[in-house]
Formats: structure tokens, C-alpha cells, sequence
């Protein structure tokens, strides 16, 4: 099972100038058309229905990121799904590939709470954390 990450704890490497998304970390967010609403910056939009189709897709693009965090809305099924299908699919990569692949050492989590929980701490009080905010269709999700 993924490990989970708070919002807290994911916003610090956000707001890390030094750190960059696709390199030093990835955001997964596996929500569909409520993606529009509003994301985390940097985050990879792949809908949860294609994370079977795509999850090769993002191992051979970010097998060098050494932290992938995935969510939907409240991180309770689509998100954590998603993350279980990731991480089956890197272990079959890893069952045939060189003890030094990078993906040995990628840690895969779930973001606790999800966006939901994401913008609940983030969206008054640091607004900057969320790209793409658009409130009238918030408020009619």
C-alpha cells in the first residue's frame, strides 16, 4: 500500500524554488473534468479511467523523479487506485530490469485528503497553490 502525504508536507516542496515538478517530484492528478476547476501547480492530469492505459507512459517519462504523489478529489478511491495500478506496473518493470533502474529508489504516495483537502488549507489563506481557481464551478461541484 502507498504511503500517504499531507498537504502540508507536499506544499513544502511545491513552494521549494529549488525543486522542480517532473524532476525532483510529480503531482498525479487523476480527477477528470474537475481537474478545470483548479489544480496544484505542476500537476500531470491523467484521468483515473486512462491510468491503465497510460501508467507505462509516465514510468518511461519520470522513472528519474524520485516522488510521485497521486490524488482525485478526497484521495479515497480514484487517487489511491491509481497509485496501486502505478506501482504494480513499476514492480513488473522491475522484475526484468537492471538492479541500478532509478525506479528502485521512487517513492509512490497518496495526497491525503485529496485536492478537496488541498484547497480547504490552501485556497484563503495561499491561494498561489492552486492554478486555474475558478470559484463559480467550485461552488457548483
Amino acid at each position: 500500500m502507498e504511503t500517504r502525504i499531507s498537504a502540508v508536507e507536499l506544499a513544502k516542496l511545491v513552494r521549494d524554488t529549488k525543486k522542480k515538478s517532473g524532476t525532483d517530484y510529480l503531482i498525479v492528478d487523476v480527477r477528470d473534468e474537475d481537474y478545470k476547476v483548479g489544480h496544484i501547480p505542476g500537476a500531470v492530469n491523467i484521468p483515473s479511467h486512462d491510468m491503465y492505459l497510460r501508467a507505462g507512459e509516465l514510468i518511461n517519462k519520470y522513472s528519474h523523479v524520485p516522488q510521485v504523489v497521486f490524488h482525485c478529489a478526497l484521495s479515497q478511491q480514484r487517487g489511491p487506485k491509481s497509485a496501486r495500478i502505478y506501482r504494480e506496473i513499476v514492480e513488473q518493470r522491475l522484475k526484468v530490469s537492471p538492479a541500478n533502474d532509478p525506479l528502485t529508489k521512487q517513492r509512490i504516495q497518496v495526497l491525503d485528503k485529496g485536492f478537496v483537502g488541498w484547497a480547504d488549507t490552501f485556497l484563503l489563506k495561499e491561494p498561489k497553490l492552486i492554478e486555474g481557481f475558478d470559484r463559480e464551478k467550485w461552488d457548483a461541484l
